[in-house]
């Protein structure tokens, strides 16, 4: 038994240090969601867009920080998604594995088409206590819907399938690798994690490696792992898995986050905050960890961290499978890799990788208008 699987976020009180400024259901096995169509209206029309500088560079946002917090930022910290909603992970099957997930948010309203608690066997995924806030934040961030009511997510229109794991918890290896059993038998696309073990078991190595080279009809699941908070080499951990996708952290700055993982098993960087935080959804009302619907970039307990980075990078899976559902796991890789942005002061291999950036920071943008 494990004691626990660490959730690869970090509190907001790191955010603002130095910067001058504070800083479901139960009863059946799965439940199948009423799946409402979701429209995407366009993507500024949503209040708290501005402030989702992952996605996009807004100059007023930018001001702010530099008048309210005295950060000066970096244009292109952001993954350049295309402003349109051309490709928004609609028909697209995106899995979570996680800790709850608030299935009543506004913004994730028609958005999730399954769920799944491997503890109590039934659907019943809601959060237990106003901190298990984690699946939420992540699903927000990959596929919040864009219904002008608060963010938008990298894929607005996927359809999210939910597996909860019991965080805080003793974590079997069994219940890790049914996890991924429910992802193959949902047929799913893409699976993102924003968690890890440090300690992984061949048994759960073996169902991931799997699920990566036999699912979506023998095309391969892609599946996103975050690569770690520690500041440290990636080690024995589901991140470091050749099959998977490790994603680590950048900044504000387009820079590597301090505390962002690295190694040679590091494939990709996404921005996951420091200094400034990910703007997502919290519980609804009063039970998550703000007073609102949402965590701004700037709360107290503001998302940051590779759990951050890893969903952005889901959600442009899910783009891009949208745009050719043909592609195999590999040549999804592939295109991810070959248009990342080469950031970093770090110098890149023949390949075009070093161990610091993997690959280079992930363009949305670029990976949607190459040659697939």
């Amino acid at each position: 038994m494990r004691s626990f699987l660490y959730v690869c976020s970090i509190m907001a009180f790191f955010l603002f240090a130095g910067c001058g400024s504070g800083g479901g259901g139960g009863g059946d096995e799965t439940t199948i969601v009423v799946n409402h169509i979701r429209s995407a209206s366009p993507f500024d029309k949503n209040p708290l867009y501005p402030q989702q500088w992952a996605l996009h560079y807004d100059r007023s946002f930018y001001n702010e920080l530099f008048f309210k917090h005295d950060i000066v930022g970096d244009e292109d910290a952001n993954i350049h998604m295309l402003p349109t909603t051309q490709y928004t992970g609609k028909g697209v099957k995106l899995g979570v594995i996680d800790s709850g997930l608030d299935v009543s948010h506004e913004d994730l309203f028609g958005a999730v088409a399954a769920t799944y608690n491997v503890a109590t066997k039934d659907a019943d995924v809601m959060p237990t206590s106003n901190d298990m806030n984690h699946g939420t934040e992540v699903t927000g961030v990959a596929a919040a819907s864009s219904n002008e009511k608060g963010i938008v997510g990298v894929a607005p229109q996927a359809s999210v399938y939910f597996v909860k794991l019991p965080f805080g918890q003793a974590v079997s290896e069994s219940q890790i690798i049914e996890a991924f059993e429910k992802m193959k038998e949902w047929d799913v696309d893409v699976v993102n994690c924003s968690w890890g073990s440090g300690d992984m078991d061949i048994g759960v190595k073996d169902a991931i490696v799997d699920l990566t080279r036999n699912g979506r009809n023998g095309k391969g699941v892609v599946i996103v792992f975050a690569a770690g908070n520690e500041g440290d080499r990636i080690g024995n951990d589901e991140s470091s898995i050749d099959e998977v996708i490790a994603v680590g952290s950048t900044n504000i700055h387009n820079e590597r986050a301090g505390y962002s993982n690295y190694g040679n098993t590091l494939d990709l960087m996404a921005p996951g905050g420091e200094y400034v935080g990910i703007t997502t959804t919290d519980q609804m009302g009063s039970a998550g960890e703000s007073s609102g619907n949402y965590l701004l970039y700037d709360s107290r307990y503001a998302f940051a961290g590779t759990s951050a980075s890893a969903p952005i990078v889901s959600g442009v899976v899910a783009q891009i499978l949208q745009a050719n559902q043909n592609l195999t796991r590999e040549e999804v890789i592939q295109v991810l890799e070959t248009t990342a942005d080469k950031i970093g002061d770090i110098a890149y291999d023949e390949n075009g990788r070093n161990n610091y950036y993997g690959y280079g920071k992930i363009n949305a943008a670029n990976a949607l208008r190459s040659d697939r």
